[in-house]
């Protein structure tokens, strides 16, 4: 630093003495007024010396001269730099910009400009310019470029554009003017959205485009506070026109206001770094109100010590960056002649004429009676909506959630409508919606009221046709989440959710249709409660609820791969089976795993583990129980009393009580497994005459491996390393 400012002086003397004569020549100038500690306004211009020997020049504010000798030549006026800016605007971007002289003097300036963008939500863009600026008598500067840009955006399309432009700058001024100039044929398919065309739900297949167009501006030095870091502030006002060839695109035009702060030479980097700090605020009527606030370094190349002296404002300008749209400006556009039917995305129905209500309708449950359109969607984009009365859906009527995910029925395409909704019942007497007879029911988030979603009229339960139920969320309502009569053969409950509600999660008296993939979750009783099922019951799961996770008084259909885990009391409670109970899971239960007062049907590979009680608990076995697993259960494996039927291929493993503990074999009992359990493998009383007990293994139990009398056929069952021995039968 010392050395720095010896050599400082040292040219200081030498200037002094050069100019000494000429000054003692001169008439006599009045001394500068000493600029204020607050803003200064904006100063003309000092009067130039006279050229010396084509040594030294004018900089407006201070001299710089050209010094031979021990110090050599500074021949590089305009360094390299890098600079980095934040820009805060709806996507946070950053933003990099590397500025290289390839050919300089004082007058001219030829650089290349490579910049780099990358977007916080997606996207990147790149820019590689050259340009060259003009110093006219050290008054002005007239510049022109040309770019080569190219961006991927955040749809994961890439595009390419050429800019050109060019420029007026002045100490005072700026004007500018830039073209953009996309490839042709910048045109990417992006996602599809659901729009409402002429009263009904479409499919809007949509285009990326890039856009060609043109902007310019007007800039002014408003003030300058030399006193801190040697800022000044200037203001600029433009305006944007781009457009696209497609009929469908709307042109994207507006006027755009703009700030910047400039320091310059700050302390804590070097000469001829900068710190700006900006905000920009545009409007048009495609994108609305944008407003961004910039914050940019730079941070020039080379050490300070080649350096002897500062730039003058002029100079300054010849590094300003070239000013330029941010990026290639693209917009998703609908694709001309695009449109297809909306048909929902899972069941295929068609939606149809659509009436939209929201929280801004005044009395939303008389206008979902008197609608006449295909379909009702309650949106949420105006917020929560609060009901004191019913929403009661008519009959044939389909009333849809806010976010609803379609498709094209001819492309098969997606997209989504509207905004998810929140139905809040105030009053625990009454259901939040009431179903009907034809209808649809989906996409509601429903908490409160006495049910969720229910055919429980004032007039009594009321049985339910060709129903739609799915995809619905129902949390706290005094009583059942879902509450209905008889189910008929061509209705569907599917990807619901019952959570926390004062009874039941789902109440059913009579299933005869397709209950699929449901979610019953910390209800007070019962997740599942299907007085009788004859229908498809498969793919649920219940979990947490203080009751059973599923109950059904009889069972004639199939009930296939459901779930039941930490429910109070059984995981699957039935008096009596003449259906399938098949694949089914069952765990850490308060009681027993599967519980049946009777099996006449099928029971087959279902597993039961880590419950409090019995694996399978049933009387009599009449029908099939075959391929299920019981282990680490609190109590025994397989309880039951009979088997009449054929009881084969069971596996009981790891039960604190025994794997098998029943009282008469009067069917077939084939090929079962127990092993280490604490009590007895196989625990009964007699194989009867009429029974067939063959090729079961017990091993390593703590107790007997067989306990039991053999009075009927029993051939080929054997064992191993059981405490109390009868490794084999008889």
């Amino acid at each position: 630093m010392q050395n720095w400012k010896l050599q400082l002086s040292l040219q200081a003397v030498t200037l002094f003495a050069t100019l000494a004569p000429l000054h003692a020549e001169s008439p006599a100038v009045q001394p500068p007024v000493a600029p204020s500690a607050g803003f200064a306004s904006i100063d003309p211009p000092a009067p130039s010396p006279p050229l010396l020997q084509d040594h030294s020049f004018s900089t407006g504010l201070q001299s710089s001269t050209r010094i031979q000798g021990s110090t050599g030549i500074q021949s590089d006026p305009y360094r390299a730099y890098a600079a980095f800016t934040g820009r805060g605007d709806e996507h946070s971007r950053l933003h990099t910009d590397l500025f290289v002289p390839l050919i300089s003097d004082r007058q001219n300036l030829l650089f290349s400009d490579i910049r780099g963008q990358f977007l916080s939500g997606g996207g990147a863009e790149g820019n590689v310019g050259l340009v060259y600026r003009h110093m006219v008598a050290s008054d002005y500067i007239v510049g022109v470029y040309g770019f080569y840009d190219v961006k991927r955006s955040a749809n994961e399309n890439t595009f390419h554009q050429a800019t050109i432009g060019g420029e007026l700058l002045t100490d005072v001024w700026d004007f500018r003017w830039n073209g953009y100039l996309p490839e042709g044929g910048s045109v990417h398919a992006v996602d599809a959205s659901a729009v409402i065309s002429n009263g009904n739900l479409v499919v809007q297949n949509n285009q990326e485009r890039a856009y060609a167009g043109t902007d310019a501006e007007v800039g002014l030095l408003l003030c300058r506070i030399p006193n801190y870091f040697d800022s000044e502030l200037r203001g600029f006002v433009g305006a944007y026109h781009f457009d696209t060839n497609s009929p469908t695109a709307e042109s994207i035009q507006g006027p755009r206001v703009r700030a910047e702060l400039r320091s310059f030479d700050l302390p804590f980097l070097s000469l001829d770094s900068r710190l700006t700090l900006g905000v920009q605020y545009q409007h048009d009527s495609v994108r609305d109100s944008q407003t961004s606030a910039t914050i940019g370094v730079r941070m020039p190349f080379g050490p300070d010590r080649r350096r002897h002296r500062r730039m003058s404002r002029i100079e300054r300008r010849m590094t300003d960056v070239v000013v330029r749209d941010v990026d290639v400006v693209t917009h998703t556009t609908p694709t001309p002649g695009g449109q297809e039917v909306a048909v929902h995305a899972l069941y295929d129905f068609e939606i149809g004429s659509v009436t939209v209500l929201d929280a801004s309708t005044a009395d939303l449950p008389a206008a979902v009676a008197s609608a006449t359109t295909d379909s009702v969607i309650i949106d949420g984009g105006r917020g929560n909506i609060y009901l004191s009365q019913p929403i009661e859906v008519q009959d044939g009527q389909q009333i849809l959630g806010g976010g609803l995910q379609v498709k094209g029925a001819d492309t098969g395409i997606h997209a989504y409508y509207g905004t998810p909704v929140n139905l809040y019942g105030t009053d625990e007497t009454q259901a939040v919606i009431l179903t009907a007879d034809n209808s649809v029911i989906s996409g509601f988030n429903i908490f409160g009221g006495l049910h969720g979603i229910s055919s429980d009229l004032p007039s009594g339960l009321d049985d339910l046709v060709d129903v739609l139920i799915f995809s619905n969320n129902v949390t706290g309502a005094a009583d059942s989440g879902f509450r209905f009569g008889t189910l008929d053969a061509d209705s569907i409950i599917a990807h619901n959710r019952a959570t926390d509600n004062g009874a039941h999660g789902f109440d059913i008296e009579q299933n005869e249709g397709l209950f699929v993939q449901n979610n019953a979750l910390g209800n007070a009783e019962n997740g599942f409660d299907l007085f009788d099922n004859d229908g498809e019951v498969s793919l649920n799961r219940s979990l947490r609820n203080e009751g059973f996770g599923f109950f059904a008084d009889d069972n004639s259909g199939n009930i296939d791969e459901n779930e039941a885990y930490e429910n109070g009391l059984s995981g699957f409670d039935f008096l009596d089976n003449t259906g399938s109970i098949a694949g089914n899971l069952s765990a850490d239960n308060g009681l027993q795993g599967f519980t049946f007062a009777r099996n006449n049907g099928v029971i087959e590979d279902n597993l039961a583990f880590d419950n409090g009680g019995f694996g399978f608990d049933f009387a009599d076995n009449d029908g099939t129980v075959q391929g299920n697993l019981a282990f680490d259960n609190g109590d025994v494996g397989f309880d039951f009393a009979d088997n009449f039927g054929l009881f084969q291929e069971n596996i009981a493993t790891g039960n604190f009580g025994a794997g098998f503990d029943f009282v008469n074999n009067s069917g077939q009992f084939l090929a079962n497994e127990a092993i280490e359990n604490s009590g007895s493998g196989f625990d009964f009383v007699e194989n009867t005459a009429a029974g067939t007990f063959s090729n079961n293994v017990a091993e390593d139990n703590g107790e007997f491996g067989y306990d039991g009398t053999n009075s009927g056929t029993a051939v080929n069952n054997t064992g191993a390393d059981n405490e109390d021995g009868n490794d084999t039968f008889p």
